[in-house]
């Protein structure tokens, strides 16, 4: 199924920061079928327009000013400082958008429809308060920050703060998860691991079997059940953003990544990488590149700005 994007207008003064693909695509948050997010601080020309029946769920918390929201159906409401909207992946469409003249302070995320992050129960949308505004804000600026270090230090940084920020927002959320399932979770997350640190070489099923003592069928049901998608396409999701990340922050060649990555021949690598992406390897290097520099540049200014006022 493919979705409607959403349509968005920056506003002339808004600062927004991204997690990257690199922090989105490790382990703590994949594990719980993380899309996007970010912090920002959005100016009064920004709005935002979300689709209905978008395939995935959409958070926004308030740190400080306000935000409107205008639903499909005619509903408007502000959301105020240390309030967090939720909109289920099959909801109506709405728009976001800053409200009075405050800048809007603020920290979105998005997980896909089988998330266990989201709440079990049927939901279009919903508001509820967040006492523990500080610890998010703080939290995620911690893993834009790391995500600009390359280093082992950075990446051990990101793991922590993000299984941190899951464990809070179910704590906030109150969805519990049964001893059993948080078993195999840990279970498929070393198998991951594991994948991750050798994406080199090949990974059947029948390995994969036999690292978590199921069987296919289990494998692929439980697998399903907790990520969204079978265990194939998950390394192969796993190789096509480990080739991104290499491609925006290494000098490795074509050939030497699309080794790295369990690709045998080149033109496969780049037929697949292709179809995945929307464009060759070399002009997503080519993009992210100019993208990473000004993002990275904009932010340690931002950074030493607010030291200095401090």
């Amino acid at each position: 199924m493919i979705y409607k994007k959403e349509i968005i207008n920056p506003g002339r003064n808004s600062e927004q920061w991204f997690i990257s693909s690199r922090a989105a695509e490790s382990y703590p948050f994949a594990s719980v079928l993380f899309k996007e997010g970010g912090y920002c601080f959005l100016d009064k020309d920004f709005w935002i327009e979300r689709p209905k029946a978008k395939g995935y769920s959409t958070m926004v918390l308030t740190i400080s000013g306000e935000g409107r929201f205008i639903q499909d159906d005619g509903t408007e409401f502000v959301l105020r400082e240390g309030e967090m909207f939720i909109s289920s992946p099959e909801s109506q469409g709405h728009k976001e958008e800053t409200h009075g003249d405050c800048t809007w302070e603020q920290i979105w995320l998005t997980f896909y429809g089988s998330s266990s992050i989201l709440p079990s129960e049927h939901f279009d949308w919903k508001i509820i308060e967040i006492s523990e505004t500080a610890l998010i804000r703080e939290l995620m600026l911690s893993i834009i920050k790391e995500d600009l270090h390359s280093a082992i230090e950075g990446t051990i940084a990101i793991e922590l703060a993000e299984r941190l920020l899951i464990l809070t927002l179910r704590r906030m959320l109150q969805i519990p998860e049964s001893r059993e399932k948080a078993k195999i979770r840990l279970d498929f997350e070393k198998l991951w691991n594991d994948v991750s640190s050798s994406l080199n070489q090949d990974w059947e099923v029948e390995r994969l079997c036999s690292a978590m003592n199921l069987s296919r069928s289990q494998l692929t049901r439980l697998c399903n059940e907790i990520y969204g998608e079978s265990p194939g396409a998950k390394i192969r999701r796993m190789r096509m953003e480990s080739a991104k990340l290499l491609l925006s922050n290494s000098s490795m060649t074509i050939f030497e990544i699309a080794d790295s990555v369990g690709y045998a021949s080149p033109s496969l690598f780049s037929s697949s990488f292709s179809a995945y992406a929307g464009m060759s390897p070399r002009d997503y290097r080519k993009i992210r590149r100019g993208k990473i520099r000004n993002s990275t540049s904009a932010f340690l200014d931002r950074d030493s700005s607010d030291r200095t006022q401090r």
